[in-house]
């Protein structure tokens, strides 16, 4: 449902890697294989983060979500701004870093579409932008470096999905979170099963670590049924706990300035209380211990309880989990259909985020 030609990968295909090389080394008695896919995975990190640990608030613009996608370009409500209140602790803690440790869900493996020059090099790429029934083939594929190259001039590919007149040379990227809990995942088995590895356990840590930016609202605004979209963001008030759909950051190519989202909506398939367990387990603390920025003990525990709430609230009498909710109706944070089913002040949705195929039929 997401790569729209066959030399695309995600960061999905990549963390299965990780769990198979764990499963691997178990077999076999001996480690190795679980660094080696490790290093292969982190290919999926951007090196291109100019500014970004060094700006310790990075705020985003609102602007509204539609359902289809010839509602876009979609306007910037100017003076409507989201603030992330947790990035200051990850600068504390990970400063010297070139930038987030989390994977970009999407690369063009050999640059077909040409974003990184035509040379056959490894390229990230992005393609959904536009609303729910924006299918795979409906998309704008885009480089996540946007050196306005291409698309409307001086607004480059950006100016397809939204109207702000003057578009800087910037980068963007956007994660998929359950590829770093699957490989998170395999990381901790890997230590329950005697072969892990300790230089890749300190790096799973710190993703897990930084995973928490996928516990907040898009706009950090509050969890709840009374908000509205031009309610400020509100610091802690606005994380849900839960994995969300993504965290997606960016800021200029000369590093001047940074952004940054969450999400609002949240599906069952993307919540894994296992990695959330890992991240609290003390006694095998292979995860907890090499998290080291401040918070994440508590944030991750809070995590752990909600998930599997939210797997109880989802699941039907017969059994089978469906859909998810969401802290903003429509994307636009409208209020709530009469008698609507709540978590926590989040709205039961039936298809999250895509509804071209509806989200609920995906398997995984």
């Amino acid at each position: 449902e997401a790569p729209d030609y066959g030399h695309e990968t995600t960061s999905e295909a990549m963390s299965y890697l990780v769990w198979i090389a764990a499963m691997k080394d178990n077999l076999s008695g001996k480690s190795g294989e679980l660094a080696k896919a490790w290093k292969t995975m982190e290919v999926m990190i951007p090196t291109e983060q100019s500014g970004f640990m060094k700006k310790t608030e990075p705020s985003a613009t609102y602007s509204d979500e539609w359902e289809l996608p010839e509602k876009y370009p979609t306007d910037m409500a100017s003076g409507n701004t989201g603030l992330n209140p947790i990035h200051k602790n990850f600068c504390s803690a990970y400063g010297s870093d070139n930038g987030l440790y989390l994977l970009h869900w999407l690369a063009d493996v050999d640059d077909w579409y040409g974003f990184g020059g035509g040379s056959g090099k490894f390229t990230f790429i992005n393609t959904f932008q536009r609303g729910e029934q924006e299918s795979c083939f409906e998309t704008i594929p885009q480089g996540c470096v946007e050196e306005l190259k291409y698309g409307m001039e001086g607004r480059g590919i950006k100016g397809a999905f939204t109207t702000e007149d003057k578009v800087a040379a910037q980068y963007a990227y956007t994660n998929a979170p359950d590829a770093e809990e699957r490989a998170i995942q395999g990381v901790y088995w890997a230590n329950r099963w005697g072969v892990g590895d300790a230089s890749v356990e300190k790096l799973a840590g710190k993703m897990t670590d930084e995973l928490r930016n996928d516990m907040f609202d898009k706009y950090y605004k509050k969890i709840g049924e009374t908000t509205t979209k031009s309610d400020s963001s509100a610091g802690y008030e606005g994380a849900h706990y839960l994995m969300s759909w993504y965290t997606s950051w960016g800021g200029a190519l000369d590093g001047a300035w940074t952004w940054q989202i969450g999400c609002s909506h949240c599906h069952q398939f993307y919540q894994n209380a296992l990695m959330a367990y890992a991240a609290n387990d003390t006694k095998y603390s292979c995860i907890s211990s090499n998290m080291k920025a401040e918070g994440a003990a508590k944030d991750w525990k809070e995590s752990l309880e909600r998930q599997l709430e939210f797997y109880e609230w989802l699941q039907t009498p017969e059994g089978p989990f469906a859909g998810g909710a969401t802290n903003s109706w429509k994307g636009r944070y409208e209020k709530y259909p009469s008698g609507i089913a709540t978590f926590y002040g989040m709205a039961y949705v039936a298809h999250p985020v895509y509804a071209d195929p509806g989200s609920n039929h995906w398997i995984g």
